[in-house]
């Protein structure tokens, strides 16, 4: 194995078990310590691949939510209504945070870090950030959906979105009770942005 594919390998192993204690014991909670000793290296060879424990995190999002938005992304019918394809992706969005290690970090870990790793894990998930904006614009255009100023529009689907994973995460159950979850957020999301009658 060349040095350079034993690098990537090695770095990879430590975001895996990375994900995994995460998921086990909490960010706040692990240690470089107990990421080298998951992976059965030494602890200064942490630092041959992260500036911090809070680099990893970055680097843990940008690797894993980039090809997991666009699976969302996919779900989503693309022929169908601005509405409809509004409530597709804030279900589909809501099961994510809910359940998934990614989006148990966004919700939970990212608003406590610096602001340089806030803006790189935005990044991340710009894709799905401008398509829940084009959405929007597209039923604005057409009627369907009120014109709020472009921030304030974003900042409450973010939060309704974020919230809804949060009542997933918080349930005895998340699996069990993501879809119905899933679902109300999603209705209340659109229900909140259609013009008023």
């Amino acid at each position: 194995m060349s040095t350079r594919a034993h690098t990537a390998t090695t770095r990879d192993a430590m975001l895996d078990a990375a994900r995994e204690l995460i998921i086990e014991i909490g960010y706040e909670a692990m240690s470089h310590a107990d990421i080298t000793a998951s992976v059965g290296i030494g602890r200064t060879t942490f630092y041959e691949h992260f500036g911090s424990k809070e680099d990893l995190l970055v680097q843990l999002v940008r690797r894993d939510l980039p090809p997991r938005s666009q699976e969302l992304l996919g779900l989503v019918d693309p022929d169908l209504p601005p509405v409809e394809r509004l409530r597709q992706l804030a279900f589909e969005m809501v099961r994510y945070v809910g359940t998934d290690h990614i989006g148990l970090i966004l919700h939970t870990e990212v608003p406590r870090l610096s602001p340089a790793a806030q803006r790189d894990i935005a990044e991340a998930h710009a894709g799905l950030a401008r398509e829940f904006a084009a959405i929007y614009r597209e039923g604005v255009e057409e009627g369907s959906f009120r014109s709020f100023p472009p921030q304030l529009a974003g900042r409450m689907m973010e939060g309704i979105i974020m919230m809804g994973g949060k009542v997933v995460m918080d349930s005895a159950d998340p699996s069990k009770h993501a879809e119905a979850t899933a679902r109300y957020t999603a209705d209340m999301l659109v229900a909140a942005l259609r013009p008023e009658t």
